[in-house]
């Protein structure tokens, strides 16, 4: 797919303050589990070194929508609010194809130049692809040739690009938003249906009201206790074993200090101490439950959130891995290149002497490259002609309004000559290496733009090709450990032990060095979450104790009946367990800890096949399945797009049925066998006649998940 990309050298000031913000798309690479996954997440391949070094300054102008364009987004997008700071949309991040005639496009380009444009590119434009608001990694198509048109406040550059196809890496969104439930969410608060979620309270609010009363006639209680005294049991030795898991996590911070101080490498000798170190992690805390023989809710927790907490240690181990992997090669390659310039005569000193007479050499060649007039076909419309060079120098021109065309063309190559006498030659450089090591390129990007490029330095421009090479690779690694963020830490700054704990408190499993933060803290808010925490946590317990353990399967029971007692009342359960995990726990710790994405979940309500259920519910965990499972298998396995989709399947279900496993104290492959049933019934639902019914789809998914709950307790508690 060829998309289109415009670019355009002006003044800062003509862009607003927009134009510091970089915003990319990625086209999704489909796949049976993660085809055109959700907002925050998609796969493409990484750029070569030379797209890579330009990357900032692209913008993609042939997708469907960008994460700045509140109106255009999903369901989660941020409206305006005073409490996240707003990144001000750039004038080229408008989604859709080349609309030249766009008044937020912001380029005073002449009918003429439209014109030009439009038929340049007319017999190229092709139906946009489906894509996701994420990082775009693409590279110039070698047949195709850039458009250079003149206008009268400066150049417009046209270049066609494609996504690269062969190596694969998982790129995730984090961008201030708010969660479809969240009063703030002006999008879901206009909803027709909004009415439903404030029925839907009221209804549960007097079932439990019916509850109590019936409680109180028949046992002079409120509520029953009897779940209460099975949960509350062994709770000092629960708290207690789960601040000793919570504490050990600190052990990942020496770990990196050992891999910055090169007492090891990560490849291999850390990975295998980080998977030890996991294993025996999560082993401990399954024995410990088995061993104390909790009930279900005890042992329950402490297997789930061992299960968290170790995905959480993994992507931290392996990110900062994967960058101590860069500075480490980055120490090499300076001390490659101080021992080469210590043997040469002059030292280094002298290589910078030459390099600087061979930068200057070469920007005066340019300077004096000849021009091709260009006729204007009318005159400028602003009085001041500017223009910005790629090393930032600015160059203005003020002109009176002149009658004579031939007169505005002489000007403009005047200004264009001035501009290429200051410009610094960037094009004569040599081309990093390719196969460095690769850092903060692959993180997760968020609206915050990615750092600027560095400057290159000085010996880049050394006439000595292994002296140039060297200093573009060291030009390369420095900015693969600078984050991409406004604090701009540059690793191994991020390696302490507040930046850990800060990194617990954050709701993601997926760790980079920097995320959108809000301003302030409302603890009025977070007040309001805690009191949610404890209501819903009331109805829980009371469909639970009232309408779930009574018509729990015992020997003898009829089980159509115990299935059609146990639907209505699981799948309720259901629900109130995802509202106070992703919008009351999630949220609250979020606002804590001034985390700006509380886009947890999304619309699965209205899924219409499993892969999408599993895409949006849990976006947490499908991150991390994304990045560290799915991507890591295809990069480091080599696996197709079936192969990875179905490693990532089975790790997750085996994840699934180790935590039913220690719950029921039963190994029983039932859970597993539903979830790998899974893959088929996706492979059912891509069908052209099963995607034309979306109806038909959001039926068949709700009822196999009204299903599937009663049929597990019943197969775990009876077989």
């Amino acid at each position: 797919m060829v998309a289109t990309r415009a670019s355009r050298q002006v003044r800062a000031s003509e862009l607003g303050p927009g134009a510091t913000h970089t915003t990319s798309q990625a086209t999704s690479t489909a796949h049976p589990q993660l085809d055109n996954p959700s907002a925050s997440s998609t796969f493409s391949s990484p750029p070569s070194s030379s797209s890579r070094s330009s990357r900032s300054s692209r913008r993609s102008l042939h997708r469907k929508q960008t994460p700045l364009d509140a109106d255009t987004s999903s369901p989660h997008s941020l409206p305006p609010h005073p409490h996240l700071a707003q990144p001000q949309p750039h004038p080229l991040s408008k989604p859709g194809k080349l609309d030249l005639d766009d008044p937020d496009f912001n380029l005073n380009l002449d009918a003429q130049l439209k014109e030009e444009l439009n038929k340049h590119y007319a017999p190229k434009q092709q139906p946009p692809h489906p894509s996701s608001p994420d990082m775009v990694s693409g590279r110039p198509i070698a047949p195709c040739e850039d458009a250079v048109f003149a206008t009268p406040t400066g150049t417009v550059v046209v270049r066609p690009y494609v996504s690269a196809g062969k190596e694969i890496k998982a790129l995730l969104q984090f961008t201030p938003r708010f969660s479809s439930f969240n009063r703030e969410n002006t999008k879901s608060q206009s909803d027709e249906f909004r009415g439903f979620f404030t029925l839907f309270w009221i209804g549960l609010a007097l079932l439990f009201l019916r509850t109590c009363i019936e409680s109180w006639e028949l046992n002079r209680t409120i509520l029953s206790p009897n779940f209460a005294h099975l949960i509350t049991a062994d709770g000092v030795a629960l708290a207690f074993a789960d601040l000793i898991m919570v504490t050990s996590m600190l052990l990942c911070v020496p770990f990196v200090k050992c891999l910055q101080k090169g007492y090891f490498n990560y490849y291999y000798t850390g990975l295998i101490i980080q998977h030890l170190f996991q294993t025996t992690f999560l082993g401990i805390a399954i024995v410990w439950g088995y061993a104390r023989n909790w009930y279900w809710v005890q042992a329950g927790f402490l297997v789930l959130h061992a299960l968290s907490s170790m995905m959480k240690m993994h992507s931290y181990m392996s990110h900062n891995g994967m960058l101590a992997t860069v500075h480490a090669r980055l120490q090499k390659e300076k001390h490659t290149l101080h021992e080469y310039l210590n043997s040469l005569p002059g030292g280094h000193e002298g290589a910078l002497a030459e390099a600087a007479e061979h930068k200057a050499e070469l920007e005066a060649r340019e300077a004096s490259a000849p021009q091709v007039s260009e006729p204007a076909t009318r005159t400028p419309t602003p009085p001041q002609i500017t223009v910005t060079g790629e090393d930032g120098t600015v160059v203005s021109e003020t002109i009176a309004r002149l009658g004579q065309n031939g007169e505005v063309a002489k000007k403009n190559n005047e200004v264009r000559r001035r501009l290429r006498s200051t410009k610094p030659a960037t094009d004569a450089l040599p081309a990093p290496q390719s196969g460095l090591p690769r850092g903060t390129s692959l993180e997760p990007a968020h609206t915050t733009s990615p750092h600027a490029k560095r400057v290159p330095t000085l010996l880049a421009w050394s006439s000595d090709p292994k002296i140039a090479l060297l200093a573009r690779n060291i030009d390369e690694m420095s900015d693969e450990l600078c984050s991409n963020g406004e604090r701009g830490l540059v690793w191994p700054q991020n390696v302490t032990y507040k930046h850990f704990i800060e990194f617990m408190f954050f709701p993601t499993l997926v760790y980079q060095l920097e995320y959108p933060r809000t301003s302030t803290m409302r603890p009025l808010f977070v007040l309001e979450k805690v009191f949610a925490t404890f209501g819903t946590f009331s109805l829980i317990y009371t469909v639970t104790e009232h309408y779930i353990m009574p018509y729990s399967p015992k020997p003898g029971d009829n089980l159509i009946q115990t299935f059609a007692q146990l639907a209505i009342p699981m799948i309720i359960n259901f629900l109130l367990i995802f509202y106070i995990i992703f919008e009351c726990v999630c949220t609250g710790f979020a606002e804590l800890s001034y985390f700006a994405d509380r886009e947890f979940y999304q619309d699965w309500w209205n899924s219409t096949s499993w892969d999408e259920f599993s895409r949006k519910w849990n976006k947490p965990v499908h991150t991390f399945l994304l990045r560290h499972v799915y991507a890591s298998s295809r990069h480091g396995l080599r696996l197709g797009r079936w192969g990875a989709t179905f490693f990532t399947f089975l790790l997750s279900a085996l994840c699934h049925e180790l935590v039913m496993a220690v719950v029921s104290k039963k190994i029983r492959p039932y859970l597993f066998l539903m979830q790998m049933i899974q893959l088929p019934m996706i492979m059912i639902s891509r069908l052209p006649a099963v995607k034309r019914n979306r109806t038909l789809g959001n039926i068949i998914f709700w009822a196999g998940l009204m299903l599937g709950f009663p049929l597990l307790e019943i197969c775990y508690l009876r077989f």
